[in-house]
């Protein structure tokens, strides 16, 4: 699977809800072997009610631009939330979450 395949799918909870859409993923590097490294496993979904900005990186506290960019991104992203990848049911054209027991 490609990182591609998941930003900007639209993220369901479990009764169909919108909680919004993928921005990025957070990611390990403890898969199977592939030459001298181990390939990246999916561990979980940043999600945010709102898409605009996130693309060109200005969500993230390490990225530097101008100012007001980064002020109206920044309050437009306050609400991102991380999904682990557990709670993922299905990623067909959008992403459905499991019910909130069902992970444990």
């Amino acid at each position: 699977m490609r990182a591609s395949q998941l930003i900007g799918l639209e993220v369901l909870d479990h009764a169909g809800q919108r909680i919004g859409t993928v921005t990025d993923l957070r990611c390990k590097q403890d898969g199977p072997l592939r030459g001298a490294m181990c390939a990246p496993r999916i561990t979980g979904l940043l999600v945010s009610p709102h898409r605009l900005g996130a693309v060109l990186g200005y969500d993230r506290h390490a990225q530097h631009g101008p100012w007001l960019i980064r002020a109206i991104v920044g309050g437009l992203h306050r609400n991102l939330t991380v999904v682990p990848w557990t709670q993922v049911a299905s990623y067909d054209g959008q992403i459905k979450l499991k019910p909130l027991g069902d992970s444990l």
